[in-house]
């Protein structure tokens, strides 16, 4: 539940707004649920339905009647409630609904004294979430009670006076969220002022901590989904009304979110704090640095504001306001090796003078993207390296492939934010963490990472002009291929930065996190499974027009980690760090050997000297399957067929052969079983639906055992407080007034006999509640969102997306099968041709193949061979090593 506060000085313009039709005529069936007791008239209860002039006068007329009920306290005493505010109310949100709003001066702002004795609240449910008016009027009594509104019960406070509008789902056609107005005055019965910054020991200061504090509570105990961002900390804050107005008028999204994704691509593609403030002001982004206090020597933190047309938009935003993680603290943290000399440097920067954007990639566009696909396979070996339970770095991970999807929106999306938003989105929310202190801090010298590269390759193409057009030739073609080149590459990427988003679900369910688990598999498999899709079509559509890049990225990622496995066998652990820079000196000169050699390898390279240890395909992942298709498609770019098993020696072939026909067989049979029995995805999301279904059965019991704790320790605590203060009153009485002692006396010991009582029902239930939480096997913040997901509805849609998964991935191996049939019946033929000859026929057709291999290739220059096409690499062969990945 999302509570919005807000103070204003018309309470009569108020509520002519809740009772009113809505500046969009959103408000249809408006009405009041609840009140403070002298508020509530059953005549005033009535539903205003629809938008004619009958209803909306009607309306009006009990709108200026609650509120003059409400404002009797204040008109009588002619109390003042005054706060520090700016000098004149600005912005939008100025008249925000009929109530004049008073808005808070911020520290050093300009302010003075104004009158804002008008109290305004929304409380809204999280999307899918609907509450009936009976459980409404519960929570918002409950919310007012612990707000401090409905007074004591020794009346040493009075109550005020309040009412609470329901509108439902909010938008013009309801699409919203579930919600409701609370409208009160801050003067009491008795004249007396509601204070709205201490609550009292134990509670957070001010209304608007208080009130996250109290929807926390009210979350738990009636079984509402939880805020986890307010629960766990490291949240991101949400969209004002003016932002969401002006994004309803415009692109669909706020400025804010805008911000945090823009903001989030430039940090993780950053090299250095000065690179960042840079790279924020390339893109258009407006940014203000907040100095330590007295001086403008060292920079604390910093704001951005979007612009828009070189028109600054929207409002300032500090970047913990954006996510926890994207405060300066924290991406100095986490984001660049931070140092005094690199903050010196920046400074320049923050104070708007040339500072230098640091590394710059060349010229070669393919060859960089080219070094960056080859280094993935040591993002594949982090991932397999951190423990399921080590949340804090899985936290930093996701934000670093956030940091890549958010790119890809910019470079991608821009304005309209699809598939890349939506991951960066979840992902950030994966990213957060309750406190400071448990960030992951990288070590030294990792920065930037490959994913920082790619992000930086992402941004660097979205700021540059459209390239030019050409009207055909060999411009044309050379533009061709190396777009299709890019596909490849960036799509070797995609597929590196899914395979994080999965393996950050894999670790969400490893917690117990199951929710958190379901939306970041619902946004891979419903977002960036369709977009996997449609480049890998993309990508077939141009295998003609492949050049002999595509190759290269292939032949260096397998060189390169067929290297590293070498040496991590070899070398002792303590040379890892020299090893890792030896690694990337040696990675761009095999590459450039590896463009400018033949692109025919030797025959002996197939020797048995290359025998590895082979994984079939059953036997792989779904990302490595994907990428073993796209080598496929790699392979026919470059050869008329993509086995050439005449070239090979007796012994490649029976390995080949074997080797063929038992993952044939191996598919074959795994095929059959998905038809008869379901897919891998289906048979996840069935055993989640029984598990989600196992444990929504019992956290209702545990629910309701947790009120009853929760209700006990709420006496206990009232029980306490009351003893507590009757002992300073009996302090504070002079020793002569013994009968006034005696009392107060007796009311303690009353009170004592009552805590005593109530000891052991508290225990007890307490004891209760956690049992039943334990039993549940969910953590209690996540109960609402599994009760949600275990619904029927719920459980139709998980399973229903489940079998399209299964279906397209078993349309991709069935396609794979009949090219794998294929290669064999190839195989075959040239094994039964072979057995048909003599030893003198076979000897002689060596020597030949021997001399063609020998003889100077006039068409070397060109990289192909004249004679005889190219030969693919072992397609299943190296598997990870051959992959990369």
């Amino acid at each position: 539940m999302i509570p919005k506060i807000r103070r204003g000085q018309k309470l009569g313009g108020l509520m002519v707004y809740l009772l009113g039709k809505g500046d969009h005529n959103e408000h249809k069936d408006r009405h009041i649920i609840a009140g403070s007791p002298t508020v509530m008239r059953a005549k005033w209860l009535e539903h205003f339905e629809g938008t004619s002039a009958e209803v909306t006068e009607a309306a009006r007329e009990v709108a200026l009647a609650v509120a003059h009920e409400i404002d009797i306290p204040r008109n009588l005493y002619g109390t003042q409630v005054r706060m520090r505010a700016k000098p004149v109310a600005v912005g939008v949100g100025a008249r925000e609904l009929g109530m004049d709003v008073v808005e808070p001066a911020g520290k050093g702002e300009k302010s003075q004294m104004r009158d804002a004795p008008v109290w305004h609240a929304v409380l809204s449910l999280m999307p899918g979430e609907e509450l009936s008016d009976e459980r409404w009027s519960l929570i918002v009594n409950d919310f007012m009670g612990r707000m401090g509104f409905t007074g004591t019960p020794d009346g040493k406070l009075a109550q005020a006076r309040w009412a609470a509008v329901r509108h439902g789902h909010s938008g013009e056609h309801g699409e919203g969220q579930d919600h409701i107005h609370i409208a009160a005055s801050l003067v009491r019965e008795d004249g007396s002022k509601v204070s709205t910054f201490d609550y009292g020991e134990g509670k957070a200061k001010g209304d608007w901590k208080r009130a996250q504090q109290v929807c926390n509570e009210l979350e738990h105990e009636y079984g509402l989904q939880v805020l986890l961002s307010r629960e766990e900390g490291g949240g991101m804050s949400g969209n004002s009304r003016a932002e969401t107005e002006r994004a309803r008028n415009g692109t669909g999204e706020t400025e804010r979110e805008r911000l945090r994704r823009m903001v989030r691509a430039v940090a993780v593609a950053a090299e250095s704090e000065t690179a960042f403030v840079e790279g924020l002001r390339e893109r258009g982004i407006a940014i203000r640095p907040r100095y330590k206090t007295g001086g403008t020597d060292e920079v604390t933190g910093y704001s951005v504001r979007l612009r828009r047309d070189g028109t600054e938009v929207g409002p300032w935003l500090g970047g913990g306001k954006l996510a926890g993680d994207l405060s300066l603290s924290a991406l100095r943290e986490q984001q660049w090796d931070d140092s005094p000399e690199g903050r010196a440097d920046a400074l320049a920067a923050w104070k708007g003078r040339s500072g230098g954007r640091g590394k710059s990639f060349p010229e070669d566009e393919v060859g960089a993207w080219r070094q960056a696909a080859a280094e993935a396979g040591q993002w594949r070996d982090r991932l397999a390296g951190v423990p399921h339970g080590d949340r804090a770095q899985w936290a930093w991970m996701a934000g670093q492939a956030a940091g890549v999807f958010a790119a890809w929106s910019e470079h991608l999306e821009g304005d309209n934010p699809g598939a890349f938003a939506a991951a960066a989105d979840q992902l950030t929310r994966s990213a957060q963490m309750p406190r400071r202190t448990d960030r992951y801090r990288p070590p030294r010298g990792t920065h930037p990472t490959v994913l920082g590269d790619v992000a930086r390759l992402l941004l660097d193409q979205a700021t540059r002009s459209k390239p030019r057009t050409h009207k055909g030739g060999v411009e044309d073609d050379i533009a061709a291929q190396v777009a299709a080149v890019l596909v490849a590459l960036m799509l070797v990427l995609l597929l590196l930065a899914i395979a994080i988003a999965l393996e950050v679900a894999r670790a969400h369910r490893s917690r117990g996190e199951l929710g958190r688990a379901l939306a970041v598999e619902h946004m891979t498999r419903e977002h960036l499974g369709p977009v996997r899709a449609q480049w890998e079509a993309d990508l077939q559509a141009r295998r003609d027009q492949w050049d002999r890049d595509a190759a290269d990225v292939f032949a260096s990622m397998a060189e390169r980690a067929a290297k590293r496995a070498t040496e991590q066998t070899a070398a002792p652990e303590s040379d890892a760090a020299d090893r890792s820079s030896r690694d990337k000196a040696d990675r761009v000169k095999k590459a450039a050997a590896a463009a400018s050699g033949p692109l025919t390898p030797p025959t002996e390279a197939r020797s048995e000297k290359t025998q590895r240890t082979r994984v079939y395909y059953t036997e792989m992942s779904a990302d490595q399957k994907a990428m073993m298709r796209l080598r496929r498609v790699t392979d026919a770019a470059f050869a008329s067929h993509d086995l050439t098993p005449r070239r090979w020696s007796d012994a490649v072939l029976d390995e080949e052969l074997q080797h063929l026909r038992t993952e044939v067989g191996l598919l074959a049979d795994e095929i059959a079983d998905r038809q008869a029995n379901g897919g891998p995805h289906t048979r996840q999301a069935r055993a989640d639906n029984a598990e989600l279904t196992r444990k929504a059965e019992k956290i209702p019991a545990a629910q309701e055992a947790q009120a009853v704790a929760d209700k006990t320790a709420t006496e206990q605590r009232r029980l306490t407080d009351k003893q507590t203060r009757l002992q300073q009153e009996l302090d504070a009485l002079p020793k002569r007034r013994l009968l006034a002692r005696q009392k107060k006396q007796g009311e303690i010991d009353e009170t004592i006999a009552k805590l005593e009582e109530i000891a052991t029902p508290a225990s007890e239930a307490r004891a209760a509640a956690d049992a039943t939480a334990e039993a549940t096997g969910v953590p209690a913040r996540e109960w609402a969102e599994v009760l949600f997901e275990a619904r029927e509805q719920s459980q139709k849609r998980r399973l229903a997306a489940a079998r399209s998964q299964d279906g397209q991935e078993l349309d991709d191996d069935t396609s794979y099968l009949r090219e794998l049939r294929q290669d064999l019946e190839k195989v075959e033929t040239e094994h039964a041709r072979r057995a048909r000859l003599t030893p003198e026929q076979r000897a002689a057709e060596v020597r030949a193949q021997s001399r063609a291999r020998t003889r100077p290739n006039k068409s070397q220059s060109s990289g192909f061979a004249a004679e005889t096409p190219y030969q693919a690499p072992d397609r299943g062969r190296d598997n990870d090593q051959g992959l990369g990945m």
